[in-house]
């Protein structure tokens, strides 16, 4: 569906025209949030997803499709929107005062540097584990859990059954495991 044809959906039935956007581009902003949004928990980037599309359906009158994608548009609210939370997340840690020493305890236990390293670590062991699959598992694997693609739309972008696709993450993901040791 042309950018054009999907903003007059949106203003003429929003449940079905955001629903179409979010199925299109849900994968594409949680990539961006997560890019920046690295060391937050899910239900964060979650939150900040959410309200990305959220300020595109209220930003939507200043769209112009003549002058940029909606592609585009989504990912520029998605990198100002995961900047927004991390400073809002720094002023909630830089507030906090030094003589306090309960809330200066509950500040340390939800950071950790070894954790964060360790989390890093973990990721990059498992996207290299992925890698080594090979296609079109690795493809797969990447569509379904990074930007979050139903097997449905796999399926078509590849060429493929619903249940080839099924089957085949159900066996990538046990070989993961036995990669990774449990």
């Amino acid at each position: 569906m042309r950018d054009d044809k999907l903003l007059q959906l949106i203003e003429k039935d929003p449940e079905a025209g955001m629903k179409h956007l979010t199925d299109r581009y849900a994968g594409l902003v949680f990539s961006v949030v997560r890019g920046k949004m690295q060391g937050f928990c899910d239900a964060d980037v979650e939150t900040c997803v959410s309200d990305v599309f959220s300020d595109f359906y209220l930003g939507r009158g200043r769209i112009d499709p003549e002058r940029g994608s909606i592609k585009a548009w989504l990912c520029v609210i998605a990198k100002r929107k995961a900047i927004d939370c991390l400073r809002a997340r720094a002023k909630e840690c830089g507030n906090v005062p030094l003589d306090d020493e309960q809330t200066a305890v509950q500040v340390a236990d939800t950071f950790s540097v070894e954790g964060d390293f360790e989390d890093r670590e973990q990721r990059k062991a498992l996207l290299q584990a992925i890698r080594d699959l090979g296609e079109p598992d690795h493809e797969i694997l990447i569509r379904k859990f990074y930007l979050l693609q139903p097997s449905r739309v796999i399926a078509e972008k590849m060429g493929m059954s619903v249940s080839a696709v099924d089957t085949r993450t159900h066996r990538a993901i046990a070989k993961l495991r036995d990669m990774l040791g449990g």
